[in-house]
């Protein structure tokens, strides 16, 4: 018999004072209620109760081993139903990681909204260049970008498609000629994820390349943050999720480039490590990320219609004397 269930009908025949009484209340024999008892006193090598036809008392070390018990049995009674409360109560500590070129506003904005929901969760968010590994890395929870992840026995779910854009900043625009693909290579600041070799075809074609830096470019950034900075800068032309500018294109600090030429998708997965008795504030991130902050993402593209970006673009065109962009599609 399982030592902590001996304990515990020890400790109910000693408040119960018989063994007769434990065995109903628990739906056995008194047979099996001594069993357990004896199994104990054998392994302790000492008598715990004194037995007579008409009671049961407790011996010198049975009232030492019964006051431990009773603790040890509290602790693990506290134990089972924090573990059972885990599973459906989201509380405690998430560790969650997620890669840069997400955008760090954006996945810290969401954090923040989800521990408006669940304020009993505290949030330990750690941003890395790169995949994580979950043991590792301590993590629970891995938001990671990738065309296709490698097989493991981790749960990867996709959870939304990230849309990237061309985008560059109006003093870029008034001093730089940007009509064809070909224009594009010695001022990306960002690999363009083009499929097909845009030889000096129009941009506006859906053409594209391998999201390789050219050996042109200038100045390369791996992170999105710093992208978008240099860019509002007017250091060049990146492609950036549109979800990171949205609000700069909305307010002119941005201007879309091409925007019926889009580019390849980066899908975006959520990773952890066990699909079985998964802890509630797991779960509930978890579907966060797959509802709320997905629709949330999903509505930024397309928030500026394509006229309106084409039209900003023609008007700094026209204003600095270079081709209108419209006529090279």
């Amino acid at each position: 018999m399982d030592k902590f269930m001996s304990m515990r009908i020890f400790s109910r025949v000693v408040e119960a004072g018989s063994f007769s009484v434990v065995a109903e209340h628990m739906s056995c024999s008194k047979g099996k209620v001594s069993r357990a008892v004896l199994s104990l006193e054998d392994q302790l090598q000492a008598r715990l109760l004194q037995r007579t036809t008409r009671r049961v008392s407790l011996t010198e070390p049975g009232k030492r081993y019964y006051q431990k018990c009773k603790r040890i049995l509290a602790d693990l009674d506290d134990a089972e139903a924090e573990a059972r409360d885990a599973h459906t109560r989201a509380r405690g500590k998430l560790r969650v990681h997620c890669v840069t070129d997400l955008g760090l506003g954006q996945l810290t904005h969401s954090i923040i909204e989800y521990r408006r929901r669940f304020p009993a969760v505290s949030v330990h968010l750690k941003f890395l260049p790169r995949m994580a590994n979950l043991i590792a890395d301590e993590v629970d929870v891995s938001i990671v970008s990738a065309p296709t992840l490698p097989d493991s026995r981790n749960v990867c779910k996709l959870i939304w498609q990230c849309e990237r854009v061309l985008v560059a900043a109006p003093a870029f625009l008034q001093t730089h000629r940007i009509e064809r693909a070909s224009d594009l290579e010695d001022h990306a600041l960002t690999p363009i994820p083009f499929n097909a070799k845009p030889d000096d075809h129009p941009i506006g074609l859906s053409l594209v390349r391998s999201a390789e830096p050219e050996a042109g470019s200038q100045f390369v950034i791996n992170d999105t943050e710093a992208t978008r900075l240099a860019t509002l800068a007017g250091a060049g032309i990146a492609a950036l999720p549109v979800h990171c500018v949205i609000d700069d294109i909305q307010n002119g600090k941005l201007i879309q480039l091409f925007p019926e030429c889009r580019l390849q998708r980066t899908r975006v997965f959520v990773v952890y490590s066990c699909r079985h008795h998964i802890d509630a504030k797991i779960k509930t991130y978890v579907d966060f990320m797959t509802s709320p902050l997905r629709e949330t993402l999903d509505s930024s593209f397309g928030s500026v219609p394509a006229s309106e970006a084409l039209n900003r673009v023609a008007q700094i065109c026209l204003a600095s004397g270079l081709s209108d962009v419209r006529n090279t599609t």
